[in-house]
């Protein structure tokens, strides 16, 4: 049910599930992969996950977590990118491939939105896969673009979203 629904920040004693979740939801994408480079990503995610820096938000099910997204209000503090000053960032939306489906990862990527108007940034920005076509989909949905003058030399695309 809907009102069953509640996206809360996550707690410190939840963070090895939460890192255990991304995991899982970022499983299908190991193929595309040379193992020390997924084995660098998925270290990065437990950096992400474990740091005292942004702020962790779940959303939760009927008690049980099955969505998560790192907000950084100061992008500079987000570990990725070199974005402006004044400007928010998104990191590691997952969502369990179980929950998929169900516009958890839209509504974890409002509530940065609704966070990111609340603290007036000008701007809020994230990196994405090629291949992730669901998250893709989510960020365009929202009215995000693309900001390839944001994009590493190779790796991630920069998306943007201005307030």
């Amino acid at each position: 049910m809907v009102n069953d629904i509640l996206i809360r920040n996550a707690a410190p004693e939840e963070l090895d599930e939460i890192e255990a979740l991304v995991k899982a939801a970022y499983l299908e994408f190991r193929p595309l992969f040379p193992e020390k480079v997924w084995q660098a990503w998925m270290d990065n995610i437990s950096k992400v996950i474990h740091s005292e820096t942004g702020l962790l938000l779940v959303l939760e099910n009927q008690g049980k977590i099955e969505g998560v997204v790192k907000f950084f209000p100061d992008a500079s503090q987000s570990g990725m990118g070199h974005w402006p000053e004044g400007v928010a960032a998104i990191r590691v939306l997952a969502v369990l491939p179980t929950g998929r489906g169900r516009g958890y990862g839209t509504r974890l990527t409002r509530e940065c939105l609704r966070l990111a108007r609340e603290q007036k940034v000008s701007a809020i920005f994230l990196f994405t896969g090629e291949f992730m076509h669901a998250a893709r989909h989510i960020y365009e949905k929202l009215g995000f673009q693309r900001a390839p003058e944001f994009d590493p030399h190779l790796g991630p695309l920069a998306y943007r979203l201005d307030f």
